[in-house]
């Protein structure tokens, strides 16, 4: 956990303004292809760079998720495959990828049970095709993405601002976020539990 706050700590620290956002996008693409959480990573980056760190994130993250996939389509499928062969619940959705692969990808962006960079190599592994699988993967991790870019983003201006109404408002809008993004991420789930137990 320390790496990655050190990691993307570190985009300010080397470069200020677009060059740190730069740095950031690539410290967000190679956490994309290792099983690290994204989550602290989103808020570290809101923290120090506030909701301008959200498009960044959300490309990077989606640039590694496509890399990833094609690195499992060209470049590792033996590797892969022997990983998703030794645990039960990525074979579960390997096997329900082909006939379900853009709901049921949109869906694990949104809720899934396994980490990222598995849906990723699991998806490469199947006969999607690439851009419906972007896609998804877009529209997929931009809710949480913004969501825990914004809790750091309004910890930043909670520290900055010395109005204690500002600072309730802003957590308010955080708040009423995380709560809508919490309903869709539970019917996100459900409908992938569903969708995963129905396969045949």
């Amino acid at each position: 956990m320390d790496q990655i706050l050190d990691l993307v700590t570190a985009t300010r620290d080397v470069a200020g303004g677009p060059g740190g956002l730069a740095l950031l996008g690539v410290a967000f693409f190679v956490i994309s292809l290792t099983f690290l959480p994204r989550p602290p990573a989103c808020i570290v980056a809101g923290a120090v760079y506030g909701l301008a760190a959200f498009p960044v994130v959300l490309a990077a993250s989606t640039l590694g998720a496509v890399a990833g996939f094609l690195m499992s389509r060209h470049l590792l499928q033996a590797r892969f495959r022997a990983m998703i062969a030794r645990r039960s619940g990525w074979r579960r959705i390997a096997d329900a990828v082909d006939s379900q692969g853009f709901v049921l990808a949109l869906l694990l962006r949104l809720a899934s049970p396994v980490p990222g960079s598995a849906t990723t190599y699991i998806f490469g592994l199947s006969g999607m095709r690439l851009v419906p699988y972007a896609v998804a993967t877009l529209l997929g991790l931009a809710p949480q993405t913004f969501l825990f870019v914004a809790v750091g983003a309004a910890g930043q201006q909670g520290a900055l601002s010395g109005s204690p109404l500002r600072l309730a408002l802003l957590f308010a809008g955080v708040a009423t976020t995380a709560a809508v993004i919490f309903l869709v991420t539970a019917r996100a789930r459900a409908l992938l539990a569903m969708r995963l137990t129905l396969d045949p």
